[in-house]
This record gives structure tokens, sequence and C-alpha cells, in this order.
């Protein structure tokens, strides 16, 4: 009985060890095939890199159009926003710009100073800095609103720079703060940051800057002066250094 017992369990391994070898065999088939799927898709992969890399090299050799900016306007205002220089110049710059941008803070401490030595303080260009806060930057229209209440006491410019050197930390104990170092009256202005007119000051003129077409800031318009506004103004967008804005200034100062 145990002999035929044995022979029983040995003919049932000869049968089942080619079954378990077949279906290695189709196990290793399927694997070998998603390999080779997945190579397919990575040789499909690189050969649209390589298309792409092509058209790139072959763009660079290509001239490029800069894209058209919004049209000039026929005229630009002064209105009555804050502005340094004679009042009998003949020039005008009417910056549209915000105190959380980082281009206007590169602009600031990169250009301006120079514009005001050379243009300015001669008496050769009237200087107007507009609002323009951007909705991206929460803090911009608090700041504009901080530095039209320092208007309030004569105090723009000052507060102007200090807000562009304290950029990192805009925000409302900033605005007390710079108040207190620059000697206002911290209640009047503390008041004048509560006063819904002043908001609306700054809203009518990114309104404003809209029309004329300002899309980003800092945005300048540079023109002859006549009777409160410039005509048929030059526009400069962006961080520019002073060889862009002595090349539209000094051909109007002939």
């Amino acid at each position: 009985m145990r002999m035929r017992w044995g022979v029983a369990a040995g003919l049932m391994v000869m049968m089942v060890g080619p079954a378990a070898a077949a279906d290695k065999k189709k196990d290793d088939s399927a694997a070998i095939l998603e390999q080779l799927v997945e190579m397919q898709k990575e040789i499909k992969a690189l050969r649209d890199d390589v298309g792409q890399l092509r058209q790139a090299v072959a763009d660079l050799g290509r001239p490029r159009t800069a894209p058209a900016g919004p049209p000039l306007p026929a005229t630009v205002t002064l209105d009555n926003d804050p502005a340094m220089g004679s009042e009998s110049a003949t020039v005008a710059i009417v910056e549209f710009s915000e105190f959380q941008c980082p281009f206007c803070r590169r602009y600031h401490d990169q250009t301006m100073a120079l514009i005001k030595q050379q243009y300015v303080d001669t008496g050769k260009v009237r200087y107007v800095f507009r609002d323009f806060p951007l909705e991206m930057h929460p803090q911009a229209k608090p700041a504009a609103i901080a530095a039209n209440c320092a208007a309030r006491q004569n105090a723009f410019w000052p507060m102007h720079d200090a807000l562009f050197a304290n950029q990192p930390r805009l925000g409302p104990a900033l605005f007390e703060e710079l108040a207190a170092t620059l000697k206002l009256d911290v209640p009047a202005f503390k008041a004048c940051l509560a006063d819904p007119e002043i908001p609306k000051e700054v809203e009518a003129d990114v309104a404003y800057g809209a029309t004329v077409g300002g899309t980003g800031t800092p945005t300048f318009f540079i023109g002859r002066l006549k009777d409160g506004r410039i005509s048929t103004p030059q526009r400069i967008s962006g961080a520019q250094p002073m060889a862009a804005f002595a090349a539209a200034i000094d051909p109007l100062l002939k």
C-alpha cells in the first residue's frame, strides 16, 4: 500500500512540474511584453523631446518681435497728485506706481535719484507720482493711503522713500511708526487713515491709469508739459536704467 501511494505521489509531481513551468513561462513573457510597451512609450517621449529641442534651436535663429503694448494716449494729466520740480518746467514725467512692487522699489533705488538730480532739481522736469496699487499686492493700497495721508501734512516724499526702504514690513504698524519717525501729527495721521475719501483718491488714480494704458508697475509717461497735462507722451515700462529715461527726456528739452 505504501509503495502504491509513493508511486502515485511521484506521478503527481511529474504532472505538476510541466504545468508550473508553463505558467512561469507565461509570466515571463507577460513581463517582457510589459517592458517592451514601456520602452516604446519612453522612445516616443524621447522623440517628442528631441522634436521640441530642434524647434527651440530653430526659433533661436528667427528674429523676435516684442509684443505690442496698449495704444498711447493723446495726453496724460498731472491732476493734483504729489509732484516735485519746477512748476514752470516744460517736460514732465508721470509715474504710475505702488509701494509693494519689487520692480518699483528697484527703480526707486537705482534710477529715481539720478533723474531727480539731473532733471528735477535743475528745474527741467516736473515729476508726478500717481497711485496704481495692484490687486496681487495686499499691502499696496494701504501703503498708498498712508502716503496720501502723509501728503496732507506735506510729507509725501519722505513717506514715499520710507515705504520703499521698509517694503518687507509694509502694514499698519509700520505706517504709524513712520508717521512718528517723520514727526507727523500722529493722531491726525491715524484719523486720515480711517477717512473714506482717501481710498477714493487712490481708486481714482487706478481708474485713470487704466484708461491711459497702464497694465503694470512702474509705468511712466514722459512728454512736453502744458496746462497741467503732457501731450503725445512716450511710455516707459518697468524698472529701466537711467539711459532709457535720458533717451526720452533729452530730445524734449532741445
